[in-house]
């Protein structure tokens, strides 16, 4: 039996190969060659010098691309532009996975104080997998989810622990994640729900107040409201498709059958979807009404008393919130297009934050040693078999933008584009010209 110091040295190795092998990865498949909307960027660069007047280039920062609003991904394109002289995909990924930092330290810090590092080991193997592979590679959808997560979960923590700087500070944070994708705007729910929870009225009020002002700038002129409608229609003529989409959705983590369109894929999912939805549920009841009333004696006030749950229950609480909103809003959106749009790869990414929370969540429920015996084997499983099953599509996607590249240069046609829809946006003559001038080197191996 080896001992204590030598048993935590083997435990840390173990939390590295996962970080290891994923940033590994990230370095090694990520590629400086855009893809479909990877040219917002370079368009953003093109349209910037086009309109000399400070006026328009704050318009078009503002202006939605599709259904949402990526003011932080044109800002960050045009610092790094303006920094570094050219546009380096792979770079500024690369950066916005800087994230999965701030995810770790707020997982550490609502973990039980008590072996905390057992109770840590198993998070980089639930979270640093390759199911969401598209949110990791695909540079748009990486860079949104990535602002998205990490300004949002910054907002909720400091919410959750109140203090005048700290709102302030969460005001911000959600104003910038609203502003990197538009399932951002659902953290201004979440957080209306933690200072209401908390009975901090006064911030109550201020956060309405302040987020009603900028939904009304928010939905000013925007262009995609129409669609939204549809999937409210649709939804009253087919009510249970988006109760199962929701729960496929929440149990997205759980799809290894991403070939093929079977029933197989819905089963897994559905199940896990609701296996994490009662377990979150049975969570907070288990906080909330039996360990809280051995102290207080009625609901009521213990919330009055702002005793109703502790910062890191409210935290926990916001951050599932957000996940389980987007399910619901997917659910009743996208349920037209059949069952398996909730098993997008880029959708993947909130399933497997639900699972990872509703795992912080069960931390405080059961023992280290529960975790370790079982919990840690289930989540290195978990790890490879999404190596397994998403690694060749990883490889293939980047031999992939790698022949298009060149079919793009010499045919003007490829990188998700057709010949009319290369020359209508002028795409290639945008391209040659950062060639021309030095200002994009695409990879080349």
């Amino acid at each position: 039996m080896p001992s204590l110091p030598r048993l935590k040295l083997i435990s840390i190795l173990l939390g590295l190969i996962p970080i290891v092998f994923f940033t590994w990865s990230l370095f090694s498949f990520s590629i400086n060659i855009p893809w479909l909307d990877d040219f917002e960027a370079p368009m953003t660069i093109r349209a910037w010098f086009a309109h000399p007047d400070w006026f328009d280039r704050l318009k078009m920062i503002w202006f939605p691309n599709n259904e949402h609003r990526i003011v932080t991904l044109r800002l960050w394109v045009m610092v790094h532009y303006f920094v570094f002289h050219q546009l380096d995909l792979k770079a500024l990924l690369l950066t916005s996975h800087l994230y999965i930092i701030i995810i770790f330290v707020l997982m550490w810090f609502n973990l039980p104080l008590k072996n905390r590092w057992w109770y840590f080991l198993p998070i980089p193997f639930l979270y640093l997998n390759f199911q969401y592979h598209l949110n990791t590679f695909w540079f748009i959808v990486s860079i949104q989810r990535n602002l998205v997560i990490g300004f949002g979960f910054l907002a909720m923590f400091c919410l959750s622990r109140g203090g005048n700087k700290l709102f302030v500070t969460g005001i911000v944070c959600t104003m910038l994640a609203c502003m990197s994708n538009s399932d951002g705007l659902l953290f201004i729910a979440s957080g209306g729900m933690i200072l209401l929870t908390a009975f901090d009225l006064k911030k109550l009020v201020i956060w309405v107040v302040v987020f009603i002002t900028f939904l009304t700038l928010f939905f000013w002129n925007y262009p995609s409201m129409g669609a939204n409608q549809n999937g409210l229609i649709y939804l009253l003529g087919h009510p249970w498709q988006s109760i199962q989409g929701f729960f496929v959705f929440l149990g997205g983590s759980a799809d290894y059958f991403n070939e093929q369109d079977s029933s197989i894929r819905l089963v897994f999912s559905f199940t896990m979807g609701f296996l994490l939805f009662i377990i979150i549920l049975w969570g907070f009841q288990r906080w909330v009404f039996i360990k809280a009333l051995k102290t207080y004696p009625s609901l009521l006030n213990r919330w009055t008393s702002q005793e109703m749950a502790n910062p890191s229950q409210l935290f926990l609480a916001g951050c599932l919130t957000f996940c389980l909103l987007n399910g619901v809003l997917l659910a009743v959106l996208r349920s037209k297009y059949g069952p398996f749009v909730f098993l997008i790869g880029n959708y993947k990414i909130i399933a497997t934050l639900a699972m990872l929370l509703t795992y912080v969540l069960s931390t405080h429920l059961v023992s280290s040693n529960f975790t370790t015996k079982w919990v840690l084997p289930v989540a290195m499983i978990f790890w490879l078999s999404s190596i397994i099953t998403y690694y060749p599509a990883i490889k293939s996607r980047k031999e992939f933008l790698l022949q298009d590249y060149q079919l793009f240069i010499h045919e003007k046609q490829g990188l998700g584009f057709s010949k009319e829809n290369v020359k209508k946006y002028d795409l290639h003559l945008m391209m040659v010209q950062m060639l021309n001038k030095g200002e994009f080197k695409p990879a080349i191996k």
